[in-house]
């Protein structure tokens, strides 16, 4: 295969030289499981952050709607103050 591609020669070298020292074969195994352990925890962190952001937005849209029910009940609690006031004087002047 060398004599096919012989650009590839220091390339076959290194990785029969890998192969003979099974030591730092296991030490690069070792260090790419490492990368992976590390990607997947950023990984996991990542889509729990977004789940945190989504929830985050529905709360902020729940408490916008309670505001505007709040609001709508506050202005029905004034008309109802304002008919009774109403009320309360047209039975006064029906009473004088």
């Amino acid at each position: 295969m060398i004599n096919a591609y012989p650009d590839f020669r220091a390339l076959y070298e290194e990785a029969y030289e890998m192969c003979l020292n099974l030591e730092k074969v296991m030490g690069m195994y070792s260090k790419v499981l490492k990368e992976l352990d590390s990607n997947t925890v950023q990984y996991m962190i990542d889509e729990m952050q977004e789940t945190i952001n989504r929830k985050d937005e529905q709360l902020s849209q729940k408490d916008e709607q309670l505001n505007q029910k709040d609001e709508q009940l506050n202005q029905k609690d004034a008309l109802i103050d304002k008919l009774r006031r109403q009320i309360n004087e047209l039975q006064a002047a029906q009473g004088k």
